[in-house]
């Protein structure tokens, strides 16, 4: 989802197939699962995370709307007859249908991984400096998951992204990529994103 995108410093792209492992102290950048996936390696190893960029990141602890319970219901009800084609249609309707063609392929892929899931994560824990950016238009949990985070997290801003849904990377990737860059370079006084 990111290639093309210019960041600073080095950059590593990780797959959620993979172990995560960083043996020096990095910048770390996920989305929705993959940002819960950065937010936990924050909090279990402090000392290797100087700064954390949470794009429109779940929380395991979180009390989900009936929307969503009825959407994961659904979808693991797809999952378990066998029917990752319907269960992929469903996952591009529900989070991204604006960029469903382009998701198409990596979505039905991401289904067939066995991922543990991460079921609590101490934020008390987490001391990188963190920027929680969310879609203005994504689901009102994740809205939630945003405010919460930003008063939970000790050092954390928060950004909304305009005109953007559950995956800003990919549905505004420039603007995206901007406030990224900018939080990461600590030139951004104030963050948001037109």
């Amino acid at each position: 989802m990111w290639d093309g995108f210019e960041l600073p410093g080095d950059v590593r792209r990780h797959q959620l197939s993979e172990a995560l492992s960083v043996d020096a102290p990095a910048a770390l950048v996920g989305a929705s699962y993959g940002g819960l996936v950065c937010l936990d390696f924050a909090a279990r190893h402090p000392e290797l995370v100087t700064d954390l960029v949470l794009l429109d990141a779940p929380l395991p602890d979180h009390e989900w709307s009936d929307e969503v319970v009825t959407y994961a219901d659904e979808e693991e009800r797809l999952l378990e007859a066998g029917d990752f084609d319907a269960a992929t249609e469903l996952n591009l309707a529900f989070w991204a249908p604006t960029v469903a063609d382009r998701l198409r392929p990596m979505t039905r892929w991401s289904l067939e991984l066995e991922i543990d899931e991460i079921e609590r994560v101490d934020l008390s824990a987490v001391r990188a400096r963190t920027l929680v950016g969310v879609g203005e238009h994504d689901k009102a949990d994740f809205q939630l998951i945003a405010e919460r985070l930003v008063r939970e997290l000790p050092n954390a801003e928060h950004a909304l992204i305009r005109d953007a849904g559950h995956l800003p990377a990919v549905e505004r990737p420039q603007a995206t990529a901007a406030l990224v860059r900018s939080f990461l370079t600590g030139k951004a006084a104030h963050l948001g994103v037109p």
